[in-house]
């Protein structure tokens, strides 16, 4: 617009004696600004050009993490670092914890209540899986209970079927009710399909304790209820602990979850690992948005006076 502007400008005015510095300086500014747009439409739409597939590998474990959402895991009844945070915080900040220690794994990540849900595959871009992990609440899945069997089945599909390779299970939970006691039997027939092992994480105290589903018009918490009383809800340790043993491996619980947990799946053989992802050329797109930049600034500070004076800007 600025040019054709200019344009029918200089074209009545063929005689005037500055007309070509004028029509050059025109020119210019024209060029630079779209010179300037297209670079940094370049950068904005990230074509294939600007990324590089790189790939590694390196040993370790592939481990999917079961996530219990259910609303129990809302109680807090969890200390950490001198503070009082809800089960399924604290079974997060393991999880993240325990990935940013060990970032030779692969991981996956599944979260579960009365059904259950794959938030990501097994993966080496760990900042991708925790940023998922950071979005997830009680309310990622709204059907109630703790399912158990469901979760493991979907966590045993992740695997890649490879002779002699083990791959571990995390299971971390407060162990749900009584009345959700997982069938054992066919629990262990899912795990010995495959070479699996199983580790729980017991998350809670087994005083049982008050489930918060919210707050009033005041800001009172509010708890759950049934049958007019309060739902009170305490760690399940026989029922993880059923669940470590047919997966063969460990149940944990206490304060300092990631390093026993560590020491645990540290014992497990590791195996190469491949790790590849799709990464930005560090180079390419500063160097693109400097020129584009340099343009910007030419389109700006080139000389404008004839332009301001006819209203052509």
């Amino acid at each position: 617009m600025i040019f054709f502007r200019s344009r029918k400008y200089f074209l009545a005015h063929e005689k005037a004696t500055n007309y070509s510095i004028n029509k050059r300086f025109t020119l210019i500014r024209f060029i630079s600004l779209i010179l300037s747009i297209f670079l940094i439409g370049i950068v904005f739409l990230g074509p294939v050009g600007l990324m590089r597939n790189s790939s590694t590998s390196t040993d370790g474990i592939d481990c999917v993490w079961l996530l219990d959402v259910s609303t129990s895991m809302d109680v807090r009844d969890v200390s950490e670092n001198s503070t009082t945070i809800s089960r399924i915080a604290r079974s997060k900040s393991v999880i993240e914890n325990f990935m940013i220690s060990h970032p030779e794994n692969r991981y996956g990540l599944i979260i579960f209540a009365g059904a259950s849900r794959l938030v990501s595959p097994l993966t080496s871009d760990h900042s991708s899986l925790l940023t998922f992990l950071a979005s997830i609440d009680s309310r990622s899945i709204s059907t109630g209970g703790t399912d158990f069997l469901d979760a493991l089945k979907l966590a045993t599909e992740r695997f890649e079927t490879k002779d002699n390779t083990t791959h571990a299970i995390v299971l971390l939970s407060d162990g749900g009710d009584m009345e959700d006691s997982p069938n054992m039997s066919s629990i262990k027939s899912v795990l010995q399909e495959e070479n699996i092992i199983l580790s729980t994480v017991g998350i809670g105290k087994t005083k049982p304790s008050p489930i918060p589903i919210g707050t009033n018009p005041f800001g009172d918490t509010v708890y759950k209820k049934f049958g007019g009383e309060i739902v009170l809800s305490g760690l399940n340790r026989e029922s993880l602990r059923n669940l470590a043993d047919v997966g063969k491996w460990t149940y944990i619980e206490g304060t300092s979850l990631e390093k026993d947990l560590g020491n645990s799946l540290n014992s497990i053989t590791r195996h190469n690992v491949a790790v590849s992802w799709d990464n930005t050329n560090d180079k390419t797109v500063p160097v693109l948005v400097m020129i584009s930049f340099f343009f910007f600034l030419v389109f700006l500070l080139f000389p404008s006076s004839f332009l301001k004076r006819w209203n052509v800007l």
